[in-house]
């Protein structure tokens, strides 16, 4: 399969991670003499599944100097992630038409390996569902990354992180637009969001009694295709640099 890289989002100077960046794309953060999005990429092309790779969030000329085993496509940055995510599904449709299924992932996980991204696709099989997508435990997360202090939501009695990699029918996601475009417009109001997922899962969610089935359950109801939840990711599929001692956290991994 392809494999699709978010790595939009410019980080402006009032911005925590301003100091790191210094005004550049933050998938361009040095990792250990290489950047974020070297680290991501060599993962997915040392992947045995993967094929051509599309970059959205960046244009090439941002790359120059950049080291891939294999060429890349880019896009630029289309101002949100939602619209980054559907401009790279309607590149793949257009450019890759036998395109079935594609791999999604961040480009702010640089710690992920080809290994990792194998175990992952693998974990997908038949690849039949409109979307997988994938969660992390806490205790896992900080057994691995202690202190990391990502977000956590409690859905089955357990704590989890979202992973930052998931497989979809690209078919499907830009079937879906509108609902995407609704969800993130929304997303900052609760109520808002209710009208669109159903007041009963918001209420199961915010008084933390939802299920891995129900959030399966309620997606595949909203995109009108089956989703399915994997929960056998290792912590460095959730470990994403967000924050300044996230990326030190990240940084120490790659330490001479």
């Amino acid at each position: 399969m392809h494999c699709l890289i978010i790595a939009g989002g410019q980080v402006r100077p009032e911005d925590a991670l301003y100091p790191y960046t210094q005004g550049r794309p933050k998938a361009l953060i040095d990792m250990g003499g290489r950047t974020m999005l070297e680290r991501v990429v060599a993962a997915v092309q040392g992947s045995r599944h993967i094929e051509d790779v599309l970059v959205v969030g960046l244009d090439a000329a941002s790359a120059t100097g950049l080291h891939f085993a294999r060429p890349l496509e880019f896009l630029p940055d289309q101002g949100s992630m939602v619209g980054n995510m559907l401009a790279g599904c309607g590149w793949f449709l257009r450019h890759r038409p036998d395109t079935a299924v594609i791999l999604g992932c961040t480009a702010d996980i640089p710690a992920i390996t080809p290994t990792m991204v194998d175990d992952f696709v693998e974990a997908c099989r038949p690849w039949d569902r409109g979307v997988y997508y994938n969660f992390v435990s806490r205790e896992k997360l900080e057994s691995r990354f202690p202190n990391s202090n990502r977000t956590y939501s409690k859905i089955s009695g357990t704590e989890v992180a979202s992973g930052g990699l998931t497989v979809v029918q690209p078919a499907i996601a830009e079937r879906n637009r509108a609902l995407l475009e609704m969800l993130t417009a929304a997303r900052k109001h609760p109520w808002r969001v209710a009208r669109i997922v159903g007041l009963s899962f918001l209420l199961k969610f915010l008084f933390q009694r939802v299920t891995f089935a129900d959030i399966e359950a309620t997606a595949g109801r909203l995109i009108g295709a089956p989703v399915q939840i994997v929960l056998s990711s290792p912590a460095e599929v959730a470990m994403d640099a967000d924050k300044p001692f996230q990326v030190d956290i990240l940084r120490a991994e790659f330490a001479p």
